[in-house]
């Protein structure tokens, strides 16, 4: 049975503009979540979150450029010498390699920005987010150590193909671990604080967790196809399938326009549908100040949130303690100030 073919060639002029497709989408994107962040900006700025962004917009657009510029090159100044297939297959041109470190340090900052983001949902836990942080290192130095192969005197293919499989192996299984991780936590806490306070909660946590989810599951399947074609594709990029490099080449926009858009979605209330439980009482609404509750400024109750959700880590008994009378029938309870309520920091 023949094998498929796809020449390297085509691969990467598809990849040219496919990568152009989601910059230009992810630029209009990043211009619309820095103005929400900026008019937002006396409630409060998520430093990490907003610098992450835009460091990710950077080095996305910083690799698009390479790429257009590796593209002109193949097909146009060695097009009558060496053809554009046979430039293409050597991934050794130092072009190509700062195109490919650049590729790995966005992926890096991607998966640093969703532990963050654990990080944050599990009370600044900093134990939580040890493992993966430990994945992550070994993913960059994987990454790392894969391109640096073209640097030895005598590089080694074989080598390489095995540190671009450690790398990939583990950045897809941070990525499933952690967003699973954000997910159950953000589950558990608000079903523990409705069965603690008595309420019934609206679905707003429910959308939060479906934006985390999806946004994962995303990255995931992408980071899923990519690797499939990375053991299907041959070492020398000359004959056989090179569809790998229209995912890979597409990825660092896919990296950075997640995140992006979940700070879209979050700034301009799109998690949100209301910022209170309702008792189980008839017809009384309960507006409380736990602990539980998802971090904004000036506090965490008003429409202007700016959070996914980040969530502080008190024991039952601290909840209950802090529980208010149970209203009677049509009884509204005033909105907590905010020097009564505990505000935890927003992770998005």
């Amino acid at each position: 049975m023949a094998r498929p073919n796809f020449p390297i060639d085509e691969a990467y002029l598809i990849a040219g503009w496919l990568e152009s497709f989601f910059w230009g989408f992810y630029t209009l994107l990043f211009g619309m979540s820095m103005y929400a962040i900026y008019q937002k900006r006396r409630d409060g700025i998520n430093v990490f979150t907003t610098v992450s962004i835009l460091l990710l917009y950077l080095l996305a657009t910083t690799h698009m450029s390479l790429a257009l510029v590796r593209l002109i090159q193949g097909f146009i100044f060695y097009r009558d010498t060496i053809g554009p297939i046979l430039y293409f297959a050597n991934i050794s041109v130092r072009l190509n390699m700062a195109k490919d470190y650049i590729y790995i340090t966005n992926l890096v900052l991607g998966d640093l920005v969703v532990v963050w983001r654990l990080y944050v949902v599990w009370g600044k836990n900093i134990w939580v987010v040890v493992a993966p942080l430990i994945m992550i290192a070994g993913e960059l130095i994987s990454g790392y150590g894969a391109i640096s192969q073209w640097l030895l005197p005598h590089p080694n293919p074989p080598t390489m193909v095995k540190w671009g499989t450690a790398m990939y192996v583990l950045s897809m299984a941070t990525n499933i671990l952690v967003t699973a991780a954000i997910a159950s936590r953000i589950w558990y806490v608000t079903r523990r604080t409705q069965a603690v306070l008595g309420v019934e909660g609206n679905n707003r946590y429910s959308r939060v967790i479906l934006l985390i989810v999806e946004s994962g599951a995303l990255i995931a399947a992408a980071k899923l196809i990519e690797f499939t074609l990375f053991k299907l594709a041959p070492v020398d990029g000359l004959n056989g399938l090179n569809a790998m490099y229209m995912i890979y080449e597409s990825m660092p926009q896919i990296t950075g326009l997640v995140p992006t858009a979940i700070v879209y979605a979050v700034n301009n209330g799109f998690t949100n549908q209301d910022d209170y439980y309702t008792s189980r009482g008839p017809r009384s609404t309960l507006v409380f100040g736990s602990r539980f509750a998802t971090a904004t400024e000036p506090t965490a109750y008003d429409n202007r949130s700016l959070s996914t959700v980040g969530f502080a880590s008190p024991s039952p008994d601290d909840v209950t303690k802090r529980r208010k009378r149970v209203p009677q029938a049509d009884e509204k309870i005033e909105l907590p100030s905010r020097s009564s309520a505990s505000v935890v920091e927003s992770p998005v």
